[in-house]
């Protein structure tokens, strides 16, 4: 279905740690876990092999360390057929995720940059050429790399998503003309001092969004609401598909992708984001950040 699009994706790739316990502990509180793991993460990596496992051939740029998780993370990209020649390695650590799961699958996430925050900005650019049919970017890299891998793409007419996470600022106007706008609710509140709680603030959050960013659609993931749309006229909002929740992490980056991935194949802004809907459904169903994303034929099925 998305095998001849050919998609790259600029970000971080991580080693996740992640703690489970049956609630999220308060300032000053030790609470004993149950559970603990390491899982492949990062949400360069996450979304790169989100693409792949949907069937598009996938490149990633980032920057891990010369040390074992940095072997762990390149290995896994390469047995999800992720093309790792845009990923160069540096002499201090890769980057780390420190994910704490409560009971019912929510979570709060720490990150170590490590490696991430040495990506070259003009070499990263350099990859970015005019038989890429698609770009992925998050914020986990720094703005500078955003900045110019987007501006990259934009002027080879390269359709351009932009997830914005996670939440930080950021000078949206340095990247003006994207395809795709897409923040969750936090990231939300932090571009456009408005927490998206109802179809009045999303309106208007979406409306700021378009405004700095100049994006062809703003498209706000809304957790177990769903996602909204914003083409500059119209605002609709279309409810997630109902799954039992338990690991949220990485849904995001499981939505942004099979998203991306449609709307490059149907030119359908609501189709795209009803594929991105299935798909987030299916990842907050599995435990994992990379382990949860799905195929064409697990999405079939819903």
């Amino acid at each position: 279905m998305y095998s001849n699009i050919r998609a790259a994706v600029v970000g971080s790739i991580n080693m996740d740690l992640i703690l489970r316990a049956d609630k999220i502990p308060q300032a000053g509180e030790n609470l004993l876990g149950t559970d603990y793991g390491y899982s492949n993460g990062g949400k360069g990596a996450n979304q790169a092999i989100g693409l792949s496992r949907l069937g598009a051939a996938t490149k990633l740029i980032g920057k891990v360390a010369d040390d074992a998780n940095g072997q762990k993370l390149l290995e896994n990209l390469k047995n999800n057929n992720v093309d790792v020649s845009g990923v160069s390695t540096s002499g201090s650590q890769t980057g780390l995720a420190a994910i704490i799961l409560d009971g019912e699958g929510n979570n709060r996430i720490i990150v170590y940059e490590g490696a991430n925050a040495e990506i070259d900005a003009a070499s990263a650019a350099e990859h970015i050429t005019d038989d890429i049919d698609l770009l992925l970017v998050q914020f986990e890299i720094s703005e500078e790399v955003v900045t110019e891998c987007v501006n990259r793409a934009i002027e080879q007419n390269i359709i351009t998503v932009v997830d914005c996470g996670p939440a930080k600022p950021f000078e949206l106007e340095k990247i003006q003309g994207v395809t795709i706008i897409s923040p969750n609710e936090s990231e939300t509140e932090m571009l456009t001092g408005v927490f998206p709680k109802d179809e009045e603030s999303v309106l208007e959050a979406s409306k700021i969004l378009m405004e700095r960013s100049k994006a062809k659609y703003v498209v706000l993931k809304l957790g177990s609401r769903g996602c909204s749309v914003w083409d500059g006229e119209c605002l609709r909002l279309m409810p997630a598909y109902k799954s039992k929740v338990v690991d949220t992490t990485a849904a995001g980056d499981c939505f942004t992708a099979a998203m991306a991935l449609e709307y490059f194949h149907s030119g359908d802004i609501y189709a795209a984001c009803d594929m991105g809907n299935k798909a987030g459904s299916i990842s907050v169903s599995r435990m994992g950040a990379q382990a949860s994303m799905p195929t064409v034929e697990d999405i079939s099925k819903i």
